[in-house]
């Protein structure tokens, strides 16, 4: 009978498996590792190999990739945002004194633009007023420490609201204390500040959180130097409503005596070309590095394979796909009703058009090294990126471009032509307004346009880069039940196409669903020619990979299935419905008690974009009585156009019996449909309830307060 060793020595093995290995010997285990047969020692030969490889991955093998999360973190905080910033301290009154400001620009971003507009903002108050300003992320600073400011400074507000009157994410801080200060009724007397608030009128809570941190700053005997500003997104005027609020701004300025100064362009980033021969080899790491970064909110980005894809419209002109992401074996996880964020590249073409009008088409491939010349800085663009790359995957190349930024550019003309067109949009809003309602004017086009034949070769890299801005994910309900599929995520997207009322009759192709659209391998149905984008093939080369990142929701199922739904949607807001719906009818075929669930749906028609029909179909049959679906078609041959606010309106008895029962309520689509529900739900309210207005709004808010009414809207 053979007998087994062990086939090493502990002292021939890495230091690091020495105490195991001495554990094992020195107990019953190893000893015990003596067979009675070939097969048994071999069994036992396995047990051992697996258990050293189980202990040693990470350490000899399948190590992981210290600068890994490079990838995917925003450059201008590699290292740390302290240390990039020069943040010595998070007491912001002790940090002006520190650096010689004069004031703060705090700035609360969702999406990137109030950001944009802070950075903007503080590079002309020194180059044009000399007013050295603090550009500063709210939340690198104790909000309680704004109490802290002098009456030497003075402090500037840019706030977006979104979603239903919600704070930007880094602006949690800044809400928390305004609303503990309520109670402990600080008082800020020194400050002097001015605030302007993005946000969109088709939103029910238009600008709500400008208007609250104002509201409380007065109330705590701040001193509001000019009256607060609202943008409207909703009329696409955020550019200039800012720029309106900025001339009020100036315009103080002068007169609090500061002088006036015209100054030719200044970069704040340093660009240069490097050599084409280092971006070869690390071209793949640049094309995958964006602008995020990973918090309790949102998770890290990955590479997720399509694995399924299916169009969801049964005619005309439209496209709206279902496809399945893979999780894989990385550490994202997803709760049913979280959101995915989708990374979209740029197209091939705009990236194209922009090269060719730089004059820069055979530099593509160079690699940029950006230098940040002073503090507030923050290049949007890691150092190393190849000039296509930066292009292609850092800035969103496709957005329109201001009236100030068209006038910006007059400087850099090729020709005289072109300064004479740039200078008279740029300078007469009317003008521009009219120029850019027939024509849709990205950067590319813009220059193209003005200077047909000569390119811009006298425009700086930097102008470039400091103008346009950070490409950011697109977010989608995510349509899968963690419950059922927790490894996959399924989402819904229209494709978005939008005609121009211009001689060629162009169109504008929205950058995230016509890139989730490509990565589909479906057919367009579109009339125009749909854009080609890049994709990152997934390790088998056989489907195509999207970069995604999951953000939390509150938009969440309660706890107990028992509890009734109200669920109201128009087209893709569907998508989390679907979800809520899959997993309910699987609770409801395991044998638990499931609630009365109320399905309220519209569309434009039965025939052609009723999306998930025969799934809902299937789920009627698997839910019985505890399903009622009533449909909405604004577009079904008759001449009544039917809205899901008017069913909701026809059902109103019911939505507030449910509702009176302890139901949850949800809506999810645009924005103007949503509002238009919550009118009909209050409106049914009064006359239901024999409540006045301020009853009516008090039991709404108290049932969103409770998490009883939640939207998930957009737009």
């Amino acid at each position: 009978m053979e007998s087994f060793t062990f086939p090493v020595k502990i002292n021939e093995l890495p230091s690091t498996l020495n105490p195991l290995l001495r554990t094992l010997q020195s107990s019953s285990i190893l000893p015990a590792l003596k067979p009675s047969s070939v097969p048994d020692g071999i069994a036992a030969f396995l047990f051992l190999l697996s258990a050293l490889g189980y202990v040693t991955r990470g350490r000899l093998w399948d190590k992981p990739d210290l600068h890994y999360k490079v990838w995917f973190e925003r450059p201008q905080l590699a290292g740390g945002a302290s240390s990039i910033k020069g943040v010595t301290t998070r007491n912001v009154a002790q940090r002006l004194e520190e650096g010689d400001y004069q004031a703060v620009i705090f700035w609360g971003s969702q999406s990137g633009t109030a950001e944009r507009f802070a950075e903007t903002l503080g590079r002309e108050c020194y180059t044009i007023f000399g007013i050295n300003a603090l550009v500063a992320d709210i939340s690198d600073y104790d909000a309680e420490s704004i109490a802290d400011l002098q009456q030497k400074h003075f402090a500037i507000f840019l706030l977006s609201t979104y979603g239903e009157g919600d704070p930007s994410d880094n602006a949690a801080g800044l809400w928390d204390w305004i609303k503990r200060n309520k109670d402990q009724a600080t008082r800020v007397e020194s400050l002097r500040y001015l605030a302007f608030g993005l946000g969109n009128s088709n939103y029910k809570y238009y600008n709500r959180v400008l208007d609250v941190v104002v509201d409380a700053l007065d109330a705590a005997g701040a001193t509001s130097l000019i009256p607060p500003q609202r943008a409207d997104d909703a009329e696409g005027a955020t550019e200039e409503d800012f720029q309106s609020w900025k001339d009020d701004l100036f315009a103080l300025f002068r007169v609090l005596g500061y002088e006036q100064k015209a100054v030719a362009y200044q970069p704040t980033v340093s660009v240069e070309f490097g050599d084409s021969a280092q971006s070869e080899k690390d071209d793949s790491v640049h094309q995958i590095s964006v602008h995020h970064q990973q918090t309790s909110l949102n998770s890290a980005i990955f590479p997720l394979p399509v694995r399924i894809s299916r169009e969801l419209f049964t005619a005309g002109d439209r496209n709206c796909i279902h496809m399945e992401l893979d999780l894989g074996n990385n550490d994202v996880v997803y709760k049913t009703g979280d959101h995915i964020g989708i990374w979209p590249c740029n197209p091939d073409e705009e990236v194209e058009r922009l090269l060719e009008t730089l004059g820069l088409s055979d530099r593509r491939k160079d690699t940029l090294t950006i230098v940040a010349l002073d503090d507030s800085a923050k290049p949007k663009v890691p150092s190393g990126s190849t000039l296509e790359a930066a292009l292609r995957h850092h800035l969103e190349i496709c957005a329109s471009v201001s009236r100030k930024i068209a006038f910006d550019l007059a400087q850099f003309a090729p020709t005289p032509e072109a300064r004479a067109m740039l200078t008279e949009i740029g300078q007469d809003r009317t003008r521009y307004e009219q120029f850019t309602s027939s024509t849709h004017i990205t950067l590319a086009r813009l220059l193209k346009l003005s200077s047909p034949l000569e390119p811009w070769t006298a425009l700086p890299l930097s102008f470039v880069l400091e103008n346009l801005l950070s490409l950011q994910p697109r977010y989608y309900s995510i349509s899968s039940s963690s419950v059922i599929s927790p490894r996959r995520i399924a989402l819904t997207a229209l494709v978005v196409n939008k005609e121009v009322a211009d001689e060629n009759k162009s169109t504008i192709h929205g950058l995230s669903s016509n890139y989730l659209l490509s990565a589909s391998k479906l057919p367009s149905n579109a009339k125009a020619a749909t854009p080609s984008f890049q994709h990152t093939s997934s390790v088998s080369g056989e489907v195509g990979t999207v970069f995604a990142h999951v953000r939390k929701s509150k938009f969440k199922l309660p706890i107990t299935s028992s509890t009734p739904l109200v669920l109201i949607a128009a087209g893709t807001g569907f998508a989390p419905f679907r979800a809520f719906l899959a997993e309910r009818a699987k609770l409801h075929a395991l044998g638990k008690p499931v609630g009365r669930m109320l399905l309220f749906f519209g569309c434009r028609s039965p025939e052609s974009d009723y999306i998930y029909r025969d799934e809902l179909e299937k789920l009627q049959e698997t839910l019985g009585d505890r399903l009622q679906i009533v449909t909405a078609f604004s577009r079904d041959g008759n001449n009544r156009k039917v809205y899901v606010q008017d069913r909701v309106a026809e059902e109103s008895e019911t939505v507030l019996e449910m509702l009176n029962a302890g139901a949850n309520m949800y809506i999810c689509g645009k924005a103007g449909m949503a509002r238009e529900v919550d009118g009909k739900i209050e409106e049914a309210a009064t006359q239901q309830k024999g409540m006045n207005g301020s009853e009516v709004k008090n039991w709404s808010d108290g049932l969103k307060k409770r998490g009883k009414w939640r939207a998930d809207v957009w737009g």
